[in-house]
């Protein structure tokens, strides 16, 4: 590709010609402008320090224009920007309002890569404040707010809540998402666990003990506009909260978070705090939930069993085996308990459930989860056995089992159990049969029937008719 008339024509090191350079900016079109500014950066040497030190004498739209590329070319090349780091610190104060989000954003990228970073950014730390109470995008407030934890400014603390409450009525929006995770991990590192308690109850005692502990009332004043910031959020505010800690991939370890969502008097909050329980690794044992077992709202029950599925076997298996046996339960619950066990692969307990269980439904369950998890043919044979001496009620329940588990190959089997029962039992098999052909046909079934023996294929022509013909 041709180089530009800039980069033919400039020396990066020819302070006069750079400089030339850049007054001309204020000539070219809007069309042309980012291109030119960004042939001045290419140029290296002093272009960048010669587009920030003509800054103020520029109008608004080219000196936002000017930063924009600025800010683009130091996040991806961070630490070409450590030379010009304090000459972007002392034009800050002398630009427009709007380029300054702009410089902090690149400075907080610059501090990543450079010796002694963090305490760079500490006289940053009031600028870094008036942006986050100037409206700024939510990407440039997020760059704010890592200044401002840097510089150890408490005081931020109600902005910061302030913004995620702004932001949680769009948290589809992944900018506002990412927002809310960057003011988590903020608050933790400015205000402790305490304070990230408040935020899913602010008005639960124990925390405002232990924050008042922590901050050894050296921090009341704080503390008051941090409650009267919390004062604003809707009631959706801790359950959101709860939910992204849940779906982080930076598998958040807020364990105070969902400790005290386990006891908010909200029953979705609490539903979304059993829900994250998983996400708290080794911050809470699985007894924490316990409790929540005997909840007064089925949806947090419901929720308590099948986070309790998160966990390993050895902590949480007899307890889901428990719940799946105890008669006085619900079934909803039961059925949790036993995909709690299908989903920690928990065979034994499975087996143990539907060998003791008084329930039909739950000892159908039981034994297609198991029969799922069993080698493919052990299962095969189990649900073959089941499904001829269920109640009749009760076969549209395994048959779902059958159908996830069957494949066309396992006509064999089929056919194999149709020859040996007799009575009701093979009147069974035969229906079994039938709904196979027509649910597995194909190629694929078609290539099993042929492999059966001369009696066998004939016998289950003559019961498929031109079922197995259907699919292709």
């Amino acid at each position: 590709m041709e180089q530009s008339k800039v980069k033919k024509q400039l020396d990066p090191k020819d302070l006069p010609a750079l400089k030339r350079a850049v007054k001309r900016l204020e000539k070219v079109s809007e069309k042309k402008l980012n291109d030119a500014i960004c042939d001045i950066i290419d140029l290296g040497g002093y272009s960048v320090a010669v587009l920030l030190e003509s800054l103020k004498g520029f109008n608004a739209e080219l000196q936002l224009a000017i930063v924009k590329k600025i800010e683009d070319f130091l996040y991806f090349h961070p630490d070409k920007g450590v030379k010009v780091f304090d000459r972007i610190k002392k034009v800050l104060p002398e630009v427009n309002e709007v380029c300054r989000g702009h410089l902090l954003a690149a400075l907080s990228d610059i501090s990543e890569t450079m010796e002694g970073g963090e305490d760079a950014l500490a006289t940053l730390a009031d600028d870094a404040a008036k942006l986050l109470s100037s409206g700024s995008d939510l990407m440039r407030a997020s760059k704010a707010i890592d200044i401002a934890v840097k510089a150890g400014k408490r005081d931020i603390i109600p902005d910061i809540i302030k913004l995620m409450i702004e932001s949680v009525s769009k948290t589809d929006n992944y900018q506002n998402y990412q927002f809310i995770e960057t003011s988590l991990l903020a608050l933790k590192r400015l205000g402790g666990e305490p304070l990230l308690r408040l935020l899913i109850n602010h008005e639960s005692e124990s925390a405002l003990r232990q924050i008042r502990l922590e901050w050894r009332n050296k921090y009341d004043a704080l503390l008051v506009d941090v409650i009267k910031s919390l004062d604003t959020a809707d009631s959706d505010f801790a359950q959101v909260l709860l939910k992204i800690i849940d779906l982080s991939e930076f598998n958040l370890p807020f364990s105070a978070m969902i400790s005290e969502g386990l006891n908010h008097p909200d029953k979705w909050v609490r539903q979304s705090a059993a829900s994250s329980m998983q996400k708290a690794g080794d911050g809470l044992e699985p007894e924490s939930l316990s409790r929540l077992l005997s909840d007064e709202a089925s949806e947090v029950r419901l929720m308590a069993v099948t986070s309790l599925g998160g966990f390993d076997v050895a902590k949480t298996g007899v307890i889901l085996e428990d719940l799946a046996l105890r008669a006085s339960e619900s079934f909803d619950v039961r059925l949790n308990a036993l995909y709690a066990l299908y989903s920690q692969k928990n065979l034994d307990s499975l087996v143990a459930v539907y060998k003791q269980c008084d329930n039909d439904r739950v000892y159908v369950n039981a034994i297609g989860l198991a029969s799922l998890l069993m080698p493919h043919s052990g299962g095969v044979s189990t649900l073959i056995d089941v499904y001829t001496k269920l109640k009749e009620e009760m076969l549209p329940e395994a048959l779902h089992y059958v159908l996830e588990l069957f494949e066309p190959e396992d006509l064999s089997m089929l056919a194999s159990a149709h020859s040996t029962v007799s009575g009701d039992a093979r009147e069974r098999v035969i229906e079994l049969i039938k709904v196979f052909a027509e649910k597995k046909s194909g190629d694929r079934l078609n290539l099993a029937l042929q492999r059966l023996n001369d009696a066998e294929r004939s016998a289950l022509k003559l019961l498929i008719g031109d079922k197995a013909q259907i699919k292709r």
